[in-house]
């Protein structure tokens, strides 16, 4: 049972579809601290992780004893000994509920990161993974719009709401990670890998992305969408695409400066328009990172006090419990090499850089295959310049289970899964230059 495709394609699609439902909750919930404290949606949460873990662990060991297997999954054995790492601080944390169940998300992203790579063994599969990956992230988008345009109060988009102690069912934050990866993948898909179906999606995709975006007013997910979706129309769009788009931002300029010739909404601190992009605060609050300032010194306070081992995964403080925003809470460092310093101190972090040191040289041997290999290289490098700047201010794929952390490593397993192919074509090659031309 275990070792059938159709077991395989079941596991792996659950888990591409599920995961990401980890990132809704109740309004005004309060996150379980303890196991005695797991309400009913902690419960579905957990169950998603257990099937996924479990589930997916099962299809992967029956088919360990192949030296196929084995190859494909071997660029992962780092990453998994971060998770072993990160388990062993259970050991230490002054908070083992809040470890074990972020670990366990660890746990089932690194195991549909493996089963991606048994499934995804040619093309035609990397091209139906990446539209699963863009349906999935559109549905969730299409989800979080529809909650925001019939009961608003509920959606979570409201910043205002959200800074008066009214939570929704998704932080805006998230929403606009969504979105912004979301808007990225489907132009990836238009114009780098050039798929037929591309072209709606991304049509689609930047309607409700796009407004999500808007609704979300998460500034660095909109900077991050113009910089990665901006890069792949200069570098990879046709010169109809360019022109038309550089058109585009001519006439939008134009009608600003006509119906606003003194630049009033971008000069008066009082517009819409600039208070839009500021939410509300002052020069002085924008200079401090939005507050990030207070949570990163009083974070690394806390981690010159356990520089080696930290305080357990997903722990930013020796008490558990840090008092930032005038909040007592397990806060984020909404940075992810600080999240990783602090919580698995100096040798998680080793580890960690280990581990994706180790994919990006597997990873760039991709550019060495046929052209379908060269847009996937395209496509992570890309992808990665949006996580990279998205963790400077966030825990991104390292943080609590989400969709940009699903798409995070499905990407990883889809390029691991193309390797073995890319080692066969270079064999071939290799075999048939030393075998003499007959005449």
């Amino acid at each position: 049972m275990f070792r059938s495709d159709a077991y395989l394609h079941r596991i792996t699609t659950f888990g591409i579809w599920a995961l990401p439902i980890l990132t809704f909750t109740i309004p005004s919930r309060l996150e379980p601290s303890t196991y005695a404290s797991l309400d009913a949606l902690a419960i579905v949460k957990l169950l998603i992780l257990l099937v996924v873990f479990f589930g997916g662990s099962a299809a992967i060991l029956a088919r360990i004893r192949d030296a196929k297997t084995q190859s494909v999954l071997r660029p992962l054995f780092p990453f998994y000994l971060y998770f072993a790492w990160a388990m062993l601080s259970v050991l230490w944390t002054p908070r083992p509920a809040i470890s074990v169940g972020q670990a366990g998300g660890l746990a089932s992203l690194l195991v549909l990161a493996s089963l991606i790579a048994l499934v995804v063994t040619r093309q035609d599969r990397t091209e139906s993974l990446m539209r699963m990956l863009g349906q999935m992230l559109l549905a969730f988008s299409i989800f979080v719009i529809a909650i925001q345009f019939f009961v608003p109060d509920l959606s979570g988009l409201n910043r205002r709401l959200m800074m008066g102690g009214n939570s929704g069912i998704v932080h805006p934050t998230a929403a606009g990670a969504n979105a912004s990866i979301g808007l990225l993948i489907c132009m990836l898909c238009l114009f780098v890998g050039k798929y037929r179906w591309a072209l709606r999606a991304a049509l689609i995709g930047g309607v409700v992305h796009g407004t999500v975006l808007f609704y979300a007013s998460s500034r660095m997910a909109l900077l991050m969408a113009v910089l990665t979706v901006g890069l792949v129309l200069f570098l990879y769009a046709g010169n109809l695409v360019r022109a038309a788009t550089i058109s585009l931002f001519a006439v939008l300029l134009l009608v600003i400066v006509l119906v606003d010739p003194s630049f009033g909404s971008v000069l008066d601190s009082k517009s819409s328009t600039v208070q839009y992009i500021t939410r509300g605060q002052s020069a002085r609050q924008l200079t401090k990172v939005s507050g990030r300032e207070e949570m990163w010194t009083k974070v690394w306070r806390e981690y010159t006090k356990s520089k080696w081992i930290g305080h357990g995964y997903f722990i930013t403080s020796e008490a558990g419990k840090l008092e930032v925003w005038s909040q007592k809470s397990n806060h984020t460092a909404h940075n992810i090499y600080l999240q990783i310093l602090v919580s698995t101190g100096v040798i998680g972090l080793l580890l960690f850089l280990a581990a994706i040191g180790n994919l990006v040289v597997q990873f760039s041997r991709l550019i060495h295959g046929d052209r379908s290999m060269q847009n996937l290289a395209t496509t992570l490098a890309v992808v990665a310049i949006w996580y990279f700047g998205w963790s400077l201010l966030c825990v991104s794929f390292m943080g609590p289970v989400r969709s940009e952390s699903v798409v995070f490593f499905a990407l990883i397993g889809i390029a691991m899964g193309r390797l073995p192919s890319l080692a066969g074509e270079t064999r071939n090659t290799s075999r048939q230059a030393r075998t003499p031309l007959l005449t």
